[in-house]
């Protein structure tokens, strides 16, 4: 059953990724379907997430923080484990963000941070992730000095996963080019 929803779950993203948005939002709602139905709550999850990220792409922010906070409850109610959790309270960030609320998305923002340092081995690229996320919000809210620190963080563990791409964002944020 697990491999089956991952690979309804993989599909999501596959079409996502191949530009079929209507694909897309219909795998993600079978797949929010199916997994309402079992008792795993890290399948329910996944595809509260997945369902809330083709509400992301269709700008339709309200209904994707609704399945984020569902996702974010549950992942506390459930002890689902930290590194699902800290993504999940990330994208509930993003979506905050989405909607101009910048002081309730840094607090997401934080609280995904602590998680994703409290996972032992975390790749490197995976924790530059959370910690991006905090210093582009302290960027919006003009505290960039506190920004700089976290640009640095996540610059420097990009480069430990050999991410060009984030290493280039990070220097240009530093250096006051957004």
């Amino acid at each position: 059953m697990k491999h089956d929803f991952r690979q309804l779950i993989d599909r999501v993203y596959i079409a996502r990724r191949d530009a079929s948005p209507d694909d897309a939002h219909e795998l993600a709602t079978d797949a929010l379907e199916l997994a309402r139905g079992q008792t795993d709550p890290e399948l329910l999850v996944r595809a509260l997430m997945a369902k809330g990220q083709i509400y992301r792409d269709e700008h339709e922010f309200q209904r994707a923080e609704r399945l984020y906070v569902e996702a974010a409850n549950l992942c506390r109610r459930e002890d689902v484990g930290p590194l699902v959790t800290a993504h999940v309270t990330r994208h509930l960030g993003d979506v905050t963000v989405e909607l101009g609320r910048f002081g309730l998305a840094k607090t997401h923002y934080e609280d995904a941070l602590d998680l994703y340092r409290s996972i032992e081995d975390i790749p490197p690229d995976t924790l530059a992730n959370g910690i991006r996320a905090l210093a582009r919000i302290y960027d919006w809210l003009d505290d960039h000095n506190e920004a700089v620190d976290y640009w640095r963080e996540a610059r420097d563990l990009y480069a430990s996963a050999r991410n060009a791409n984030r290493v280039e964002e990070c220097e240009r944020r530093l250096n006051g080019a957004g």
